[in-house]
């Protein structure tokens, strides 16, 4: 089963460079729309997630990053999906199908305690992605830019 979010992890990881490339494809001078803020701040959330989950999964959940911002640079996207995705990569790979029924436990923003397992918390991350991945690209076809499809299918049949 690990090798299944393994697998679901190199296709959100090739569809967020996508995304990415989305949203770099907008014209510039679109770069101050309301909507173009947003979708960039979509892809921050995205990352801010994986950021947050993995401290929560894999450490002691005290190095919490905002899970929403008004504003983020376009230019810090790609080094800090570079830099989460390794991070996720890893810990992938050290997992093994006994730690999947596992739970964690954290602490929420509103000092609500929670244990989930860590099954329920990766299927989450992959369907959030999908979701917030499609508001980015209807955001950037209004703003005019180059959307590509991120699903799965067509990542998987390209592979063959």
């Amino acid at each position: 089963m690990i090798d299944r979010f393994r697998h679901w992890y190199e296709h959100e990881k090739a569809a967020n460079l996508r995304m990415i490339e989305m949203i770099e494809s907008v014209p510039f001078e679109r770069h101050d729309d309301p909507r173009f803020v947003r979708a960039v701040c979509l892809a921050a959330h995205l990352a801010a997630c994986r950021e947050n989950w993995l401290d929560r999964m894999d450490s002691d959940g005290e190095n919490q990053t905002d899970w929403f911002v008004d504003h983020f640079e376009l230019g810090g996207l790609r080094p800090r999906y570079q830099r989460i995705e390794r991070q996720w990569t890893e810990y992938l790979e050290r997992l093994k199908d006994e730690d999947l029924p596992k739970n964690f436990e954290f602490q929420g923003g509103d000092g609500t305690h929670y244990i989930l397992r860590i099954e329920t918390q990766l299927t989450q991350l992959v369907g959030h992605a999908f979701y917030h991945r499609g508001q980015v690209a209807l955001l950037v076809d209004e703003l005019g830019g180059e959307t590509v499809d991120t699903d799965y299918l067509f990542w998987e049949v390209a592979k063959r």
